[in-house]
């Protein structure tokens, strides 16, 4: 098997000029220059300079605006400057699959954070083994591989357990809950977040009290008991205080409010976030969400000053796709059709060109409907009073141009 062989086959998919191939080609740069670090057990020979420009020169493509962009550039110094893989580079490691998480490529998160997880000595650094298996549990079940995300939450469950570290074995229960929930069985999984719950209460763990309480209030999100999401998500984010989890906590908190008809307070969850969120995904997606909140209160003015900001933006392809549908669906509500369609078609478009398929449908679906609506509302046309062969004239004349233009 080919190292890293999600990277090539994902560049296999992009354009090579496209925005996003750069940006995945630069990850996969990095994560070699990493593989030979650790293959070494050293540093790079100093003198291969050759190979640290190109791979500088391939973070340096990638677009100034994108998180990702920052965050390569840290793993790449961190690695220069330390001349070895520790945990310093492999905490930068975790913070690009983060990233990518992020950006919906559950599957580039996972390989990245395998990556880390290979590296990680349980018998040095159990925290940061247990941590890097748990997040490759998570991103491979939230990219449907099902057999990779159990054997890496039984690998953190064995070495935490090993190591003595309860804390770690119960954010490993939250883990294995998460899957369950997104298997359909909720009850299993509410068995297990309750128990997480109480326990990381009783040994005060309240950030592992706040991950469960999380996951809690996504179940009854799913549960349709959006009231009880609100409680327990409130609940969560006053126990949260890793800036990271805390965006993540808000966000879905955001949208539970939404959920419950409460659309003031879910305006004011997303502006809370644009104001102090550390990480530019969170306050564009939070952007979004007040763009696609405008469009439902039919506040014009402030859905078109969202958009113009947002536009300016060097967001990621997941983003920009999300962002694009939304702008065609908030201009259509606002009766502007053709202002919609030129949207939703760029939408479809760029979704389609970054394989982001869900959007792409979503998009054509909506671009079909809105240009039924376009005909519905067409104006009728209203011809001055004049004779029948004036009118006669004006209906040739409408033929020849056709006639012309089908020639031309």
């Amino acid at each position: 098997m080919i190292r890293h062989q999600v990277f090539f086959d994902t560049l296999g998919t992009l354009r090579e000029d496209s925005a996003s191939w750069r940006t995945v080609f630069a990850g996969l740069s990095v994560l070699r220059l990493v593989d030979s670090y650790t293959d070494n057990s050293a540093s790079v020979d100093p003198a291969n300079w050759a190979q640290l420009h190109s791979v500088r020169s391939s973070v340096e493509e990638v677009s100034a605006g994108d998180p990702i962009r920052g965050v390569l550039t840290t793993v790449l110094e961190e690695t220069i400057a330390r001349g070895t893989i520790d945990e310093v580079v492999c905490r930068s490691l975790l913070g690009y699959g983060r990233a990518l998480d992020y950006d919906a490529n559950w599957g580039l998160a996972a390989d990245v954070y395998q990556t880390v997880a290979k590296i990680s000595r349980p018998e040095r650094n159990a925290k940061l083994a247990v941590d890097a298996n748990v997040a490759v549990g998570g991103a491979a079940r939230r990219n449907g591989d099902w057999e990779t995300s159990a054997r890496a939450y039984s690998q953190a469950a064995y070495i935490a357990d090993t190591m003595g570290d309860r804390q770690g074995v119960l954010t490993v229960q939250v883990g294995i809950a998460n899957t369950y929930m997104a298997k359909g069985n909720l009850p299993q999984a509410q068995s297990i977040l309750d128990d997480v719950i109480t326990q990381a209460g009783d040994l005060h763990f309240e950030d592992v009290q706040a991950i469960a309480l999380h996951s809690r209030a996504a179940l009854a999100g799913r549960r349709g008991d959006y009231a009880e999401s609100v409680r327990l998500g409130y609940a969560s984010l006053k126990l949260t205080k890793n800036h990271i989890e805390r965006d993540n906590v808000l966000a879905d908190l955001a949208g539970a409010f939404e959920n419950v008809g409460m659309r003031a307070a879910s305006r004011d969850s997303n502006l809370l976030l644009v104001a102090t969120s550390q990480t530019k995904f969170v306050r564009w997606q939070a952007s979004i969400n007040l763009m696609e909140l405008a469009a439902r209160d039919q506040m014009e003015q402030a859905f078109d000053a969202y958009a113009k900001d947002l536009r300016r933006e060097p967001m990621g392809a997941w983003l920009k796709s999300h962002f694009l549908l939304f702008l065609g669906e908030g201009l259509e509500s606002f009766e502007r059709y053709e202002a919609a369609e030129q949207a939703l078609s760029e939408a479809r478009d760029f979704a389609e060109q970054n394989q982001i398929f869900a959007v792409s449908f979503k998009a054509e679906e909506a671009l079909q409907a809105v240009r039924a609506k376009a005909r519905r509302h067409a104006p009728v046309p209203v011809f001055p009073d004049v004779s029948h062969d004036v009118l006669a004239a004006a209906h040739e004349i409408s033929e020849l141009r056709k006639a012309a233009m089908a020639t031309s």
